[in-house]
């Protein structure tokens, strides 16, 4: 039996990943701070990345959040400190695993709204979310292992059924607030979570795969139009437009950063797309169906 390790498997997409792992056959074992889990231990870890097929570092404070000093330094620190331990780990294995991949995120890339940004750009973002990027892949590449693949994930927004962004979009979009958010020509890279899921079995099949690979659907779309399907998805015939000054007012009502919605993310997955992976959900209107009807 393949085994798999996700640690910070206990979130939103974690456990999706877990459930799906298992419907695959796979073995799979969950790091986290929960008893029942592998513990972040040095022989924990050790015992538990021995011989497995792939382990899967999801771990880290959420950005969504107030971007206090606090809530910063605890961002790049649960990434980078989780990274070195998974690292330190692997390199102390008799038989490490295959393949490691370690989550990261588009925000390392400036934003944009008429440029797509791929594996290849070199034109990054100079915010907070960027240089977290910067400084936690720093880390991971750093780790020169004789026999394990790795592998930066660059994922964007996530959409699931019973997590992530799609939820507070929906949420406004029932009340009535569903129309587009400032100007509504940022654009929105996202990527459906079975996607997500099977994107790594695609990596974990293609030995010759390795180094920055983005995941995200290859068709973003504007803010504008991604509130407009999610209102036809739901049957809702008009929305309210939120300007920019209400957003910044109600992300802080709700203790989060209005640049998660204002900033403009335009990332296409041009190695996904050359190394022959066919999307389940390349559209935004076919993922909406699924998740929300």
């Amino acid at each position: 039996m393949k085994k798999v390790v996700i640690a910070g498997g206990t979130g939103f997409i974690g456990s999706y990943l877990a459930r799906r792992f298992v419907d695959t056959g796979y073995q799979v074992l969950i790091v986290s701070r929960d008893p029942k889990h592998v513990s972040w231990g040095p022989v924990d870890l050790i015992e538990s990345f021995e011989n497995a097929d792939m382990v899967i570092n999801l771990a880290g404070k959420s950005i969504n959040c107030r971007h206090t000093d606090e809530n910063k330094k605890e961002i790049i620190e649960s990434r980078i400190n989780t990274t070195l331990w998974i690292g330190d780990a692997i390199v102390a294995c008799k038989k490490p695993p295959k393949l490691w991949i370690n989550g990261s995120a588009c925000g390392i890339y400036k934003p944009s709204v008429d440029q797509p940004m791929t594996e290849d750009s070199t034109e990054l973002g100079n915010d907070f979310l960027s240089d977290v990027v910067r400084k936690w892949e720093k880390v991971f590449l750093g780790f020169h292992l004789l026999t394990t693949r790795k592998v930066v994930l660059r994922t964007s927004v996530v959409l699931g059924k019973n997590g992530g962004a799609i939820l507070p979009l929906t949420w406004l979009s029932r009340i009535g607030l569903g129309g587009r958010q400032a100007e509504g020509t940022q654009i929105f890279s996202w990527i459906h979570i079975e996607d997500y899921f099977q994107i790594l079995l695609f990596l974990a099949e293609n030995d010759s795969i390795k180094g920055i690979i983005n995941c995200t659907s290859p068709h973003p779309v504007s803010n504008k139009d991604l509130m407009g399907f999610i209102r036809k998805t739901l049957g809702i015939p008009f929305g309210i437009p939120a300007p920019e000054f209400a957003i910044n007012l109600g992300a802080k009502i709700i203790g989060t950063e209005p640049e998660l919605i204002l900033n403009s993310s335009y990332v296409i997955p041009k190695r996904l797309l050359e190394s022959g992976y066919h999307f389940k959900f390349p559209d935004i209107e076919k993922a909406l169906v699924d998740l929300l009807k």
